[in-house]
């Protein structure tokens, strides 16, 4: 696995926050790993971080809290079911 360096803005931002392990983790994971606009999909997010959906939003709620990541929830249909899909990008354009 190859290392990964978080910019000093990010760190600074994330370190004053004073949020949880797990909060760090998401914020690293959207970092790294999103599409050409910075959105990651909750579901995206738990898959790769072995994370529960319940865990995913718990997380993204304290770094929402923090003012570090903007939501953006959309209506998709899913096998015929009307729901909501929730994406998640680090605020400031920060990538």
């Amino acid at each position: 696995m190859s290392a990964i360096t978080i910019p000093p803005a990010v760190r600074t931002r994330l370190r004053d926050a004073r949020i949880p392990a797990h909060a760090w983790m998401v914020a690293v994971h959207l970092l790294v790993d999103t599409d050409d606009k910075g959105w990651r999909t909750c579901h995206a997010l738990a898959d790769d971080t072995l994370m529960t959906t319940h865990q995913i939003r718990q997380s993204a709620r304290a770094l929402a809290k923090a003012g570090l990541i903007e939501r953006h929830r959309r209506y998709a249909n899913i096998n015929g079911r009307k729901t909501t899909t929730t994406s998640y990008r680090l605020k400031g354009g920060v990538r």
